[in-house]
């Protein structure tokens, strides 16, 4: 229904080779190879738009222009945190720059989170929660890992998020989950030195929503650190999966997932407060742009800050974890094109 007359950017139309997968998409059976899920369709969209590599949303995953580019949607108000200061990789007067403001939001004792300005999955962020105990130096040292970070784990992201430039930003950092939970503190204080390695702790992470558009509507949502647990329904209503159930599939074979005590309220609080403004957030900017789908990661909770959108994904993996949902949600997005491309469908499973 939203994929009709939906007015979508140039860069997001399908290729032929795309528009013929998205039949055998809708064709493939409930189980079995013929099966396509969400990561399918990633995975073949990528290989399907490497040729041409159009680079008009490559901004969607530059941590840097994705924060200044989503403003001008929104009258310049800031959905994500605000960004102290950036460097390129290899523009030494940015760099000291940003070492400069480093020294003095340290030397205050503020929290501040290192980060590259390409990358994902987020490695090589360096967390600070306390400045004063590490030293400015140590700090400042992390700039330059951050600049030059490596992971091998990119060599399989997606072409865009590989083509963003080299860099890294300077943000306050947001509340992590330890500070409204009270059974997290072994996870925190159990590896004291990941923070210098650029390793963040589970419980030192912010509460993050994933939140996915499909044709400028939300479908749904997910926590970050708990993905196979819940689901959050557009409505917001936060459902919980009865891991245990027959059907309840996973990618990866894994006994049911444990949620801290606390974290579902905490969760439900929040949504009773900020859902729908995220949820219109979230609409809004995938239909300013025209895209066909969006993740929008919200943090959550902290209250100086409020939500706050942490990042973009454009070629995203969403719910791969949850073998059923990642077929649906693969399903829903194949139909949307076909029927806004007026393309009959053929062989629906």
């Amino acid at each position: 229904r939203a994929a009709r007359g939906y007015a979508m950017h140039p860069a997001c139309e399908p290729t032929q080779a795309l528009v013929k997968y998205f039949n055998d998409v809708l064709s493939g059976g409930s189980s079995g190879s013929s099966v396509k899920d969400w990561r399918c369709v990633m995975n073949k969209r990528i290989g399907a738009t490497y040729k041409e590599r159009r680079p008009a949303l490559v901004w969607l995953d530059d941590k840097f222009e994705q924060v200044c580019t989503t403003a001008s949607f929104f009258d310049g108000r800031e959905l994500h945190l605000p960004i102290y200061a950036h460097a390129a990789k290899g523009d030494i007067a940015a760099l000291d720059g940003l070492c400069a403001a480093v020294r003095e939001r340290a030397a205050a004792g503020e929290p501040l989170v290192v980060k590259p300005r390409h990358g994902s999955n987020s490695k090589h962020v360096f967390l600070w929660p306390r400045p004063q105990d590490v030293g400015e130096d140590v700090i400042v040292d992390s700039v330059s890992k951050a600049a030059d970070s490596y992971d091998k784990s990119w060599d399989k992201e997606s072409w865009n998020q590989n083509a963003v430039p080299k860099g890294v930003v300077l943000q306050p950092m947001y509340a992590p989950l330890s500070n409204f939970l009270d059974d997290t503190d072994d996870c925190v204080q159990a590896d004291p030195q990941a923070f210098s390695r650029g390793v963040c702790p589970k419980f030192m992470r912010p509460m993050e929503l994933k939140v996915q558009t499909l044709f400028g509507e939300v479908i749904g949502a997910q926590l970050n650190t708990h993905p196979q647990y819940l689901w959050v329904c557009r409505e917001g209503a936060v459902h919980i999966w009865d891991q245990t159930a027959e059907g309840f599939l996973t990618r990866h074979s894994r006994e049911p997932e444990q949620m801290p005590h606390g974290l579902v309220e905490l969760l439900r609080g929040t949504l009773r407060e900020h859902w729908l403004a995220i949820r219109a957030d979230s609409e809004r900017l995938a239909r300013a742009v025209g895209l066909d789908e969006l993740r929008v990661d919200w943090l959550l909770c902290d209250p100086k800050w409020g939500p706050r959108v942490g990042e973009l994904t454009y070629f995203g993996t969403f719910a791969i974890d949850l073998i059923p949902l990642s077929v649906k949600l693969a399903r829903a997005f194949a139909h949307a094109h076909l029927s806004r491309l007026g393309t009959p469908v053929l062989n629906a499973a």
